[in-house]
C-alpha cells in the first residue's frame, strides 16, 4: 500500500525546476512551477540576491532552494495538502532531509527522500543550504509586514491573514505581485500569513573544522597543502608558458585562482631600477568597473570571479618568486610575437591569455584547472587543486619563511602580516591555511618538559637547542641511510 501512495506522489509531484536566465547584467535563475506566486517571490527574491552577492553564491542558494522547496511539494502532495502545523513541522524536519534521508527517523520524512532522492550532505553543506531557506524564509516576513501595511493603510482589507488560506478583498488597483500574494492553497501563501519560523540548525551531522596544526610529510606536504619542496619541479613541467606564469604567480603570492584569472597586466609592477621593489597587487574587479567596461560588457563584468580581498598587499616567497618573474618575460615576448601573427590583434587589460585565441581567461577554470591537477598527480602521486598551493603559503609563511622583520623572530612571519599578505578579514580564516608545523611544536612542549625534569637543563631557550640538536642528528642519520 505505502509502495503505491509513494509510486503515485513520484508520478504527480508538481516538482520544480530552475531556468538560467540574465537580468540586470547578470547571470541569474528564475523557477519553473505551476504556482504564480511562488515563481513571482522566487524570481524578485533571486534579483535582490544577485545584486549583492557573488554569481556562485547566487546560483548555490538557488539550486539550496530548488532541493527545498521540492522537499515542501512532494511533502504536500503526500498528506494531500499543508496545514500550518504540517508545514511548521516539515521545516522543523528539513534537516533531518538534508543528512539523512532514507534514514531519518521521522517517517515522513524517509517518504520524501524516497520520492526525490538521498541528499547525505555534510554539515557544512547543511549550513549554506539552510543559510539559502532562511534567507528565502525572511524575505517572506518582509512580504508578509508588507501586505500587514497595505492592509492597516485600506489598500488590502483581508478576511483572514492568520490563517493559511488567505482571501481578499481589494479595495483598489494593486500591484501584480500584491494580488498573487493573496493566493489560497500555497505553501508560500501560509508562510507569508503566519510568519513561519527560521529553521535552526540540530546540529545532526557537526560542521568539520580544519586543524590549526599540520602534520606534514617529508616533502612537506599533507592532504591540503602541496608539497613545498616538490613545488618547483611542478611549475618547471607546467605545459605551457602562460600556465608556468599563473602556478608561480600562486605558488609566490598565495592569491586565490579567481583572483589570478581577473589580474591586469598594470598590477604587476616592475621597477627596472630596483628590482627588490618589484611586486603584485590583488584588485577586486568591482572596485574599476569603470575600466573594464571598455573591454567586458556589464554581464561579464557582474561573472569575473571574486570572492573579495582586505588588502591588495602580497608577500612573494622564493624561488617562485624568482621563477615568475623570469617565466613572466618570456611570456611577455611569447605574447607578442602570438599578436604578430593573429588576423584580429586582441586588446584587454588581463595578464592571462587563452592560448591560441588570446582572449580573456576569467571564465576558464576547469580548463586551467585540469591542466594542473594533471601534472599536480604526475610530480606527488596525489590529487592536488590550486587551492593547494595556497595552502602551502600560508603554511610556509608563518612557520618557516625568512623573517623580514625585526620582531626578534628569524623564521616565521606573525600571523597578523600573514592575515594581510593573503587578504583575508579575520584571522581565525588565516589560521586555517597559516597552520603551525606540528613538528615544531612538539619540540617546544619537549623542551618544557626537559627543562622540567631534568636539572642539568637550566632554562626553556637551553631545553629546545637540546632538543633540536637531537632532531638534527636523528635527519642526519635518517639522510644517511636513505643514500647507503
Amino acid at each position: 500500500m505505502n509502495v503505491q501512495v509513494l509510486s503515485s506522489a513520484r508520478s504527480v509531484a508538481p516538482l520544480v525546476e530552475l531556468i538560467p536566465t540574465i537580468r540586470d547584467g547578470r547571470s541569474q535563475f528564475r523557477l519553473l512551477c505551476s504556482d504564480p506566486l511562488q515563481a513571482a517571490f522566487f524570481d524578485n527574491f533571486v534579483r535582490g540576491l544577485a545584486k549583492e552577492r557573488q554569481y556562485k553564491t547566487v546560483k548555490t542558494y538557488c539550486y539550496a532552494l530548488k532541493i527545498f522547496l521540492n522537499y515542501i511539494l512532494t511533502l504536500t502532495n503526500i498528506l494531500g495538502g499543508l496545514t500550518p502545523s504540517s508545514l511548521l513541522d516539515a521545516l522543523e524536519n528539513y534537516e533531518s532531509f538534508l543528512t539523512f534521508g532514507t534514514l531519518s527517523d521521522i517517517e515522513i520524512v524517509r517518504k520524501v527522500a524516497r520520492v526525490i532522492g538521498d541528499r547525505n550532505i555534510g554539515g557544512s553543506s547543511v549550513s549554506v543550504h539552510l543559510a539559502a531557506v532562511n534567507k528565502f524564509i525572511a524575505a517572506s516576513e518582509y512580504f508578509r509586514n508588507g501586505l500587514l501595511e497595505l492592509e492597516a493603510r485600506g489598500y488590502i482589507a483581508s478576511i483572514s491573514m492568520s490563517g493559511f488560506s488567505l482571501q481578499r478583498v481589494v479595495s483598489m488597483e494593486t500591484p501584480l505581485k500584491v494580488r498573487q500574494a493573496i493566493k489560497a492553497n500555497s505553501w508560500l501563501a501560509g508562510c507569508i500569513a503566519g510568519g513561519a519560523k527560521k529553521i535552526k540548525r540540530k546540529g545532526l551531522k557537526p560542521v568539520s573544522r580544519r586543524s590549526e596544526v599540520a602534520y606534514t610529510d617529508e616533502f612537506g606536504g599533507d592532504e591540503k597543502m602541496f608539497p613545498i619542496d616538490m613545488c618547483k619541479e611542478l611549475i618547471e613541467r607546467a605545459p605551457s608558458l602562460r600556465d608556468k606564469v599563473l602556478w608561480s604567480l600562486i605558488a609566490a603570492t598565495g592569491c586565490r585562482i579567481s583572483e589570478a584569472q581577473t589580474m591586469l597586466a598594470k598590477d604587476v609592477q616592475i621597477n627596472i631600477k630596483s628590482p627588490e621593489l618589484n611586486g603584485v597587487l590583488i584588485v577586486d574587479p568591482d572596485a574599476r568597473r569603470d575600466e573594464l567596461i571598455h573591454f567586458l560588457n556589464e554581464h561579464e563584468i557582474n561573472q569575473l570571479p571574486h570572492k573579495g580581498r582586505a588588502s591588495p598587499r602580497t608577500f612573494m616567497i622564493e624561488p617562485f618568486a624568482s621563477m615568475f618573474w623570469m617565466a613572466l618575460a618570456d611570456y611577455k615576448v611569447e605574447e607578442f610575437e602570438k599578436q604578430q601573427s593573429r588576423p584580429f590583434p586582441v586588446k584587454h587589460p588581463f595578464l592571462l591569455r587563452k592560448l591560441v585565441s588570446g582572449e580573456p581567461m576569467c571564465d576558464s577554470y576547469q580548463a586551467l584547472y585540469e591542466r594542473f591537477s594533471k601534472v599536480a598527480f604526475e610530480v606527488t602521486g596525489r590529487s592536488y587543486g590550486f587551492h593547494s598551493l595556497r595552502h602551502m603559503y600560508g603554511y610556509y609563511l608563518v612557520n618557516h619563511c625568512p623573517n623580514p622583520y625585526s620582531d626578534g623572530r628569524q623564521f616565521g612571519i606573525d600571523i597578523t602580516k600573514v592575515k594581510v599578505f593573503m587578504g583575508h578579514v579575520k584571522i581565525s580564516t588565516t589560521k586555517k591555511y597559516a597552520r603551525q608545523d606540528v613538528i615544531m611544536l612538539e619540540s617546544t612542549l619537549s623542551a618544557i618538559n626537559l627543562a622540567k625534569l631534568y636539572g642539568g637543563i637550566k632554562t626553556v631557550r637551553q631545553a629546545q637547542i637540546a632538543h633540536l640538536e637531537h632532531e638534527i642528528k636523528r635527519l642526519k642519520s635518517e639522510i644517511a641511510m636513505e643514500f647507503t
